[in-house]
């Protein structure tokens, strides 16, 4: 629902990482943060996608919730590049970027703000725009890649491209404090202002829950081990179901999990861990609410989605302590463990077992509307836009 306002300006949202055809959640949280600007702006979103299922540059045109969305495919090259290739490839995406960005302007004439989310690839074409045609923009960023001391870190290469690209902003909106912390080392003499992940609060509604000595968990990733460290997590289950049987776990997953399919079949786990494909928001939101805790067991993140999710539903969180996610998961909220710590992770999951009744979903829910919910988020961007061009 779009709000009214003094003023609502025209803000073009380029984003690196979108839900496209090829891969229909990546970045959904990008897409839920333009939802939240679309309520007391105009914005338009411009996705620029690399797809092996395109031979062409086609425009997809679409409405998600009232949301002007164009996402341009053009033809992805084969991993073994020829220098040709990478010519092609080259001249495709720029392309798809012009193509795209007339499809912008039929829209929004010239856009008074640009939002990027994401810096790497599509920054370059924030800093085209500006220089070009005087249009500034503002970063949100949520990638690991800048975790500087990980060794998912993005190359030197590339964090010498995205310094270049951070520093021409006008603002800086990582979704964590930490995050923060590691951009500060790349652009400091930039402004900076936390602005979380957001969740629709009309979809993940606090609702009453049933009582049931069965303890429900929940846990909801691509199921990248490195990262998400499902193996962990099925290992530390196996150890818990010896002591007790009070819990039952689903993984919902849009990634490749065959491994931790076979390692739970592998442990005869296959009544305690059950699998679920990739669902639509509305079905998450639904297998939340039957759900008692989020679990997490990851190596590094920012600060995930299904946290301020579980929040808004009214459920706690039990995660490793890493990055941003200690800024939000507090012991009335939550279990915080040690990275790695699979001692640490099986106490707490028996403190959890014991003492579910302890968490206040309603305290949750109103904690998650005051940090993540789309009116306070939409208004946070609000306020950015209005302070840079000073209206």
């Amino acid at each position: 629902m779009k709000v009214n306002s003094v003023k609502r300006l025209k803000v073009l949202f380029l984003c690196s990482w979108y839900p496209n055809k090829d891969n229909p959640t990546v970045g959904n949280f990008t897409q839920k943060h333009a939802e939240a600007a679309n309520i007391y702006n105009d914005v338009v979103v411009l996705a620029i996608v690399a797809s092996k299922n395109t031979h062409s540059i086609e425009i997809v045109e679409s409405t998600t919730n009232g949301l002007n969305e164009i996402v341009v495919y053009y033809p992805k090259k084969d991993s073994f590049f020829t220098i040709g290739n990478k010519i092609s490839g080259l001249f495709s995406h720029i392309k798809a970027f012009r193509l795209g960005y007339k499809r912008v302007q039929e829209k929004l004439v010239q856009p008074d703000i640009l939002h990027l989310n994401v810096t790497y690839p599509l920054g370059i074409w924030a800093k085209w725009l500006k220089r070009r045609k005087g249009i500034p923009f503002v970063v949100t960023e949520h990638s690991n890649g800048f975790h500087l001391n990980g060794d998912h870190s993005y190359s030197k290469t590339i964090l010498t491209l995205c310094k270049s690209i951070l520093s021409d902003a006008s603002m800086l909106l990582p979704v964590s404090e930490d995050l923060k912390n590691n951009l500060v080392q790349l652009a400091p003499n930039s402004f900076f202002k936390i602005i979380s992940n957001v969740v629709n609060e009309n979809i993940f509604k606090l609702q009453p829950r049933s009582s049931s000595t069965l303890k429900k968990l929940i846990h909801i990733s691509t199921g990248y081990d490195p990262q998400k460290n499902l193996s962990g997590i099925i290992n530390v289950l196996h150890k818990l179901v010896k002591i007790r049987q009070d819990f039952q776990l689903t993984i919902i997953s849009d990634g490749d999990v065959e491994y931790a399919k076979k390692l739970v079949a592998d442990l005869d786990m296959t009544e305690k861990i059950l699998f679920q494909g990739p669902k639509s928001t509305e079905e998450i939101a639904k297998f939340m609410n039957q759900s008692d805790a989020l679990l997490l067991f990851s190596n590094y993140e920012n600060f995930p989605c299904v946290i301020a999710e579980s929040f808004m539903i009214g459920i706690p969180v039990i995660s490793t302590s890493i990055n941003g996610i200690p800024e939000h998961v507090k012991p009335w909220n939550g279990i915080l463990v040690e990275k790695g710590n699979e001692s640490e992770l099986i106490r707490a999951l028996i403190q959890f077992l014991d003492n579910s009744n302890v968490y206040d979903p309603e305290k949750l829910h109103n904690y998650a509307l005051e940090h993540f919910g789309y009116h306070a988020v939409g208004k946070s961007f609000d306020t950015v836009y209005h302070s840079i061009l000073k209206d």
